[in-house]
């Protein structure tokens, strides 16, 4: 179990969206299950969607 908080959560898939575009990142881990699967529009969709989600929560972060 993991002990990131939101705000480190939101940090991190902010982080890897950025690489994601950028091309320096072209797999992700599947949902918890340790396989690495290629980048593509479902898995980024679900990573804009769940950073969308903190920052409802959180309110906007530095450099937001």
């Amino acid at each position: 179990m993991s002990t990131e908080n939101w705000s480190e959560e939101r940090e991190r898939l902010a982080r890897l969206l950025e690489a994601v575009e950028a091309g320096t990142v072209t797999h992700i881990d599947q949902k918890d299950l340790r396989q690495l699967q290629a980048t593509n529009s479902d898995n980024v969709a679900a990573i804009k969607a769940r950073l969308a989600e903190l920052n409802k929560r959180l309110g906007p972060g530095d450099g937001d």
